[in-house]
């Protein structure tokens, strides 16, 4: 269905193009609808294009389907392999804290009840390249930046030519917050009171005012509150002098490990198991980016189904822990670190454990000097390998310094999951080799371009 999606790119493209004076004048209206609605990233507005990103419901389906078989791959080889202590250790990257505080008892099943996908696309299909198991951000600001794009008068006219549907990632939030919280948590409360905890300095402070607005319309009372300001009493999290049902973890648990000692409340009551945390405090077991070593090493995968390592062929690059090892490379026994070390057009170094693309090598970006250097510098900071994806650039027209022009454009198509449901999408886009928010990429909203059925002869 690629010609339905570049036929539905070209008209918009076409809208913007046929009145540039009024495309300027709805481009500042996006800009002050989202600085009104507090739409930020810190201070900066997270949607600078016109043109939202598109799918077609066949792209769509296909994403949600692969998402469900590499979700049940990981569940396998988790339920296989993730028990052994060495595995964790030298396998996975954990530390000794993390693999006890993964170890505390919790009623909650999933090993990440709301997890988020990374891919980038590519010419014809995605490829993922990490899982965010902790704690995905950027729900509220897709939700809102949906709504937005349907007040633009150029989407309006668009959209009586291609009908489209929006799936907002933040109704599927609160979904599996309330779900998790009654059919795994045991919780009794009929509109359970939610505590979203994190840093109050953060940049994304925005979203989390956004998630309460919406969480209090939906009748769930809520506090925005940081992990140092809880009281634990009788056993129950308390935030901002109200008890808390369900504790909405935005705090990553590096941070909290950091400061673990002003946060006693915070620890004290995942201990006690009466106010249900979400995610629980064993995300850390998917969210590793090793963990893709897992899905791409014949060790580990030869006991799956074969249309889950047909999943993974298509859809997870290459990866292995960065070491001094033997390990096999399409079919080729490699010395890992020599391999890497003469082969750097083909590989990117990043660290197991960051965000925002944070200490990311890119090989074929990089002098020979500069990739010696990464690889050195894994040794003393665990960092994975992983085999460079073909990313496809997608056309934007754009305002730029020097007027209106296409600008081909990298997007990171970031699907949600609540479980084993995908619920919605959030599509990072970048001119540069980098799409994440903190390394200045761009965020749209996915609308999904609707199947129109032909009307068959008779």
């Amino acid at each position: 269905m690629r010609s339905q999606l570049d036929a539905a790119i070209r008209d918009y493209h076409r809208l913007i193009e046929a009145d540039l004076s009024a495309a300027e004048q709805e481009l500042d209206l996006l800009v002050h609808l989202q600085r009104e609605r507090k739409i930020l990233f810190g201070d900066r507005p997270m949607a600078a294009s016109l043109r939202p990103t598109f799918i077609t419901e066949a792209g769509y389906n296909a994403v949600q389907d692969t998402v469900y078989l590499i979700r049940q791959a990981v569940l396998k080889i988790a339920a296989e392999f993730f028990d052994d202590l060495e595995v964790l250790r030298d396998g996975l990257g954990l530390e000794d804290w993390e693999i006890e505080l993964a170890s505390i008892p919790t009623p909650i099943i999933r090993l990440s009840a709301l997890s988020r996908m990374d891919s980038f696309l590519t010419a014809d299909s995605f490829k993922f390249v990490e899982i965010n198991g902790e704690n995905p951000a950027g729900i509220a600001y897709i939700h809102e930046l949906g709504r937005i794009y349907r007040e633009l008068p150029m989407f309006s006219r668009f959209e009586r030519k291609h009908p489209v549907r929006f799936v907002s990632p933040m109704e599927h939030t609160l979904t599996a917050l309330v779900s998790i919280y009654h059919e795994q948590f045991d919780g009794r409360a009929e509109k359970p009171s939610i505590a979203i905890v994190d840093h109050l300095d953060v940049p994304t402070i925005h979203e989390f005012n956004l998630l309460k607005d919406y969480f209090e319309r939906m009748g769930y009372p809520c506090e925005v509150v940081d992990p140092r300001s809880l009281e634990c009493i009788d056993g129950w999290i308390h935030a901002n002098g109200r008890r808390i049902d369900i504790l909405y973890r935005r705090l990553l648990l590096n941070e909290y490990y950091a400061m673990k000692d002003e946060c006693g409340a915070f620890f004290e009551g995942y201990i006690s198991g009466k106010t249900c945390y979400v995610n629980t405090f064993r995300t850390k077991l998917v969210h590793k980016k090793a963990v893709f070593e897992f899905l791409t090493d014949e060790r580990y995968t030869s006991m799956l189904p074969v249309e889950q390592r047909e999943a993974i062929a298509r859809h997870i690059p290459w990866t292995r822990m960065l070491r001094d090892c033997q390990t096999m490379f399409r079919g080729l026994r490699i010395n890992l670190l020599e391999f890497v070390r003469a082969n750097r057009q083909y590989f990117v170094i990043k660290p197991n454990d960051e965000y925002g693309g944070k200490g990311v090598t890119l090989g074929f970006a990089s002098s020979q000097s500069e990739w010696d250097d990464a690889i050195q510098q894994s040794m003393a900071y665990r960092c994975v390998v992983q085999e460079t994806v073909d990313i496809h650039r997608e056309p934007f027209m754009m305002k730029t310094d020097s007027g209106w022009q296409l600008v081909p454009t990298i997007i990171d198509l970031d699907p949600y999951l609540n479980g084993p449901l995908m619920g919605g999408c959030l599509t990072r886009t970048s001119a540069s080799n980098l799409a994440n928010v903190t390394a200045g990429g761009g965020t749209l909203p996915m609308f999904i371009l609707r199947h129109t059925w032909k009307r068959g002869r008779r």
